[in-house]
């Protein structure tokens, strides 16, 4: 299966190179190829996360009613999915089926530049044993047909110019292009500007669509990483991959805007629904979890908060009227016991002395 995605890709990367024959125009194309077929996934994808987010308090109030139950929860948890047509896991299927798809691309978008091997012992072998043989120095290009023309434009040679034939070489990385100086540096670190702030810029449309919610420190650890790892592997690689990134990047951004408008622009729009509900869960959360104030779900009333251990005794004898409770009667002294017994008063009584002094008067 994967061969025949790395043939179609690079058959694809052919197929544009033939109609403008200009190697970053070519990967561009492809690139936008690709992210087009993977978009229905990923908006699909973004509705489900959306959808279980809006019904995340009714779920709450189930993990609250079942929560000594574990196999009733999963039941209930399972005829409520069916029940709305929702996926729990849709949020991350998208991801799961474009990954293998893009991690084909970027290597089939590096195995353009790939350079050929043993040159050596080619020339050694010529010169020694078969001086008819012809050694194929520079690029060798990997995943394309022999017969190909992108391939036969390639083949043999040190350099892929996207502009002219002496700028822009696609086979070096902005990191080497600076060691030839920082003019002939100058597009690569302007590629990597862009991916940059392309990056930087698609975090914030995510965030901005709800700036009061409260995100948790990796969270925010991976948001801020994810650009700058991003940023890192296109100064390190070669710019036909920083191609591939810039226009991926740019596509997400477009996406992210769609997604915002659509899903997000309006009110009674299911993304602020969602929005609304995940901060009422919060709440309830915070509450207790969903005690007695909480909604009956499908019909069903939800159990009760469960008293607290940790209840003060004063609590529980004010519970049961005059503290005498079978508690209290435990632990009390047996003087105690006598005296609640006979009626008497918890007052002390005056001492023997006292009483002979009131009959002398």
């Amino acid at each position: 299966m994967l061969d025949g995605l790395f043939e179609i890709i690079s058959g694809t990367l052919n197929f544009f190179y033939t109609l403008i024959p200009n190697y970053a125009v070519a990967i561009a194309l492809l690139t936008c190829v690709v992210m087009l077929i993977t978009t229905p996934l990923t908006l699909k994808g973004t509705r489900s996360m959306i959808e279980m987010q809006r019904l995340q308090p009714q779920i709450r109030r189930l993990q609250v009613q079942y929560k000594d139950d574990r196999q009733k929860l999963n039941e209930e948890l399972m005829a409520f999915y069916r029940e709305h047509e929702i996926n729990p896991v849709g949020g991350c299927l998208p991801l799961l089926i474009q990954a293998p798809v893009f991690s084909i691309l970027f290597y089939v978008v590096r195995g353009l530049t790939n350079e050929a091997s043993f040159v050596g012992v080619q020339k050694l072998l010529k010169s020694d044993y078969f001086p008819s043989a012809v050694v194929t120095e520079g690029f060798r290009p990997k995943y394309l047909h022999h017969d190909t023309e992108l391939y036969q434009s390639l083949l043999g040679k040190t350099e892929m110019n996207a502009i002219g034939k002496d700028h822009f070489d696609l086979s070096i990385s902005p990191i080497q292009a600076l060691s030839n100086g920082f003019l002939v540096a100058l597009p690569y670190i302007l590629l990597v500007a862009m991916i940059a702030f392309l990056s930087w810029y698609q975090q914030r449309q995510i965030m901005g669509r709800n700036p009061n919610q409260e995100v948790n420190p990796q969270q925010q650890m991976m948001m801020r990483l994810g650009p700058l790892l991003y940023v890192f592997f296109a100064f390190v690689s070669p710019a036909a991959i920083g191609i591939y990134f810039l226009v991926s990047t740019l596509w997400r951004v477009g996406q992210q805007a769609f997604i915002t408008r659509s899903l997000y622009g309006t009110e009674d729009s299911i993304g602020r629904q969602a929005q609304k509900a995940m901060q009422e869960a919060r709440n309830e959360k915070k509450n207790g979890g969903g005690g007695a104030t909480a909604k009956p779900v499908d019909g069903k009333p939800v159990a009760r908060k469960p008293v607290d251990k940790g209840t003060s005794k004063g609590s529980v004898a004010a519970r049961n009227g005059s503290g005498n409770g079978a508690t209290a009667g435990a632990r009390a002294r047996p003087q105690d016991k006598q005296t609640a017994a006979s009626g008497a008063s918890s007052a002390p009584k005056p001492h023997p002395r006292s009483r002979k002094k009131k009959k002398r008067k």
